[in-house]
């Protein structure tokens, strides 16, 4: 065998490496001793693999043999030094494993000191450009502190600063900071995060930013007047994207006003609405850009003769909706006294819409459902029926692969038979989180039947959920991926039963993780074991 070539010997290594994988580990120490024969082969690597073997057979003085071996072919080699303590540490000689352990600690650090150099001195240009890239913005700036040299390379690439992120910073912002970030651009950013800056330094700050010509995204969580704030960037011709969040308080009047004087928007997204006099809110008769919309609002009821907070335009007889292009849109309404906050528009004018997040909303009456919908979370609010929306029969949602039901009121097992058998929906996840008027055992049942290629469902809070429920979904649910049964009846027998499916192999689960929080029944032992075999779980 000594002729054959070092392809053969790869092949070799790589099948004891199959071998030591199904835990046949005899098998493989014969393939890898057989390896060992061959004149060019990986040596290193080969005897890194048999000793790992030996350690698992519990041969730990072979292990050692290997593990020393490898230190004697390369001392440079850092693998005979880790594998010879883990082997240690294995064997119940943790002091040794240590000493071990900080003698290789000690050559690095003597290499590394002796040989130490400014990578930004060294690299070239393109690889020092590929290494920043993998740095978040709070990072770049941090590193801007380490010298001069690199205060100085680093300012003089201009595209490291064209998206100023304030988010993660540690205390409070001054405006002069905020400037000299700027600066580096040119001016020229076109992305801002505007978070963290100190209350008085907010006006100069959004002033410097309202000089950007070529600002796209402006997201501001800051308390600051909206009329102010609509008059420093209602000359944003470039702005894309404009989030505000729930500090600033953005009447129906100045939506309408954002929407006419900034004509590529393509998303927006403010979190505390209010309503307007019809009157002071007229949006525009068409927004061909906008592609996504987020409105959230704490108000309970509006005045007569006023636009209401969560307003989107209704499609007027035959003429095309006002936002025919909205292909995202959420509603939340989060008042202090709950009352279902009734829509200004029926979904089924918007022909391109693919995600629908509604919460608090009442859904009934001219309440539909387009065809292209791909996502829908309903959260809370109130309905009709057990199927509120007003589609005629027949009808089909066949992209629609992810429904969330959180909290809804109306939702039973008739509902989810609409979505799945009547509307043939291509569902991949399912969410029924405290969905009350679901009993568990009948909805797992409909469930295996009609759902097969679930990859992720959550059934937490739901009343009737038991071990003898989760069984079904091993062998019934074989795509399933991430299952969440927090605050359920299931124990550790549950995560047995897939974690001895998963270490079956072939025709078992395929779940990676489980959510099994406030379960009072669930073992830490069965925590333990599942995580053993492979399955995240959280508790």
């Amino acid at each position: 065998m000594g002729s054959l070539a070092r392809g053969d010997s790869t092949a070799l290594q790589q099948h004891g490496q199959k071998l030591y994988q199904q835990g046949r580990f005899d098998a493989a120490i014969e393939a890898f001793t057989e390896t060992l024969k061959f004149k060019d082969v990986d040596l290193l690597g080969v005897l890194d693999n048999r000793a790992a073997t030996y350690s698992k057979l519990a041969q730990y003085d072979r292990a050692l043999r290997d593990a020393r071996q490898m230190i004697k072919r390369d001392k440079q080699d850092e693998r005979g030094y880790l594998r010879c303590a883990k082997t240690l540490l294995l064997d119940g000689k943790p002091e040794k494993a240590l000493e071990l352990v900080e003698q290789l600690h000690n050559k690095l650090q003597d290499k590394m000191v002796a040989k130490c150099h400014d990578p930004f001195t060294v690299l070239p240009y393109e690889i020092a450009r590929m290494v920043l890239e993998h740095l978040d913005f709070k990072q770049i700036v941090a590193i801007l502190r380490v010298s001069k040299q690199w205060d100085r390379f680093l300012s003089s690439m201009r595209d490291l600063w064209m998206r100023i992120d304030l988010s993660d910073a540690r205390g409070k912002i001054h405006w002069s900071s905020v400037r000299a970030l700027i600066r580096r651009s040119k001016a020229m950013l076109t992305h801002a995060v505007v978070k963290n800056v100190s209350t008085s330094s907010t006006q100069r700050v959004l002033e410097f930013f309202s000089r950007c010509p070529r600002l796209e995204s402006l997201d501001i969580w800051a308390q600051f007047g909206c009329q102010s704030f609509y008059e420093l960037f209602k000359g944003s011709k470039r702005l894309k994207s404009l989030m505000i969040s729930g500090e600033m308080t953005v009447p129906q009047e100045y939506i309408s006003k954002f929407l006419a004087s900034l004509p590529a928007l393509e998303r927006v997204e403010i979190h505390r609405t209010k309503s307007s006099p019809q009157s002071k809110a007229q949006w525009p008769s068409k927004l061909p850009h906008l592609r996504s919309i987020t409105l959230g609002t704490i108000e309970s009821s509006r005045p007569s003769e006023h636009v209401p907070a969560l307003y989107i335009p209704r499609r007027e007889d035959s003429l095309p909706s006002t936002v025919c292009n909205l292909e995202e849109l959420r509603l939340e309404s989060n008042p202090a006294v709950f009352i279902p906050y009734p829509p200004t528009f029926n979904p089924l004018d918007l022909l391109r819409l693919r995600r629908l997040d509604l919460s608090g909303v009442f859904i009934g009456d001219d309440f539909a459902l387009p065809s292209s919908l791909e996502y829908l979370r309903v959260r809370g609010g109130a309905g009709a029926d057990e199927f509120p929306f007003s589609n005629e029969a027949p009808f089909q949602l066949p992209h629609l692969h992810t429904l969330i039901l959180s909290d809804v009121p109306w939702a039973t097992n008739s509902t989810i038979l609409v979505f799945i058998v009547d509307a043939k929906s291509p569902l991949k996840t399912l969410h029924v989180d405290s969905c009350l008027r679901l009993p568990g055992l009948q909805f797992s049942n409909f469930i295996c039947e009609h759902a097969p290629q679930l990859t992720d469902l959550n059934i937490s809070h739901v009343s009737g959920i038991s071990d003898s429920v989760i069984e079904s979904f091993v062998t019934k649910l074989p795509e399933l991926k991430v299952l969440t049964l927090s605050f359920t009846e299931v124990t550790g027998c549950s995560v047995k039963t897939f974690a001895d499916a998963k270490s079956a192999g072939t025709g078992g689960t395929n779940l990676e993780r489980v959510y099994a929080r406030g379960c009072e029944y669930m073992s830490s032992d069965a925590v333990a074991y599942g995580r053993a075999n492979g399955i995240e779980i959280f508790t």
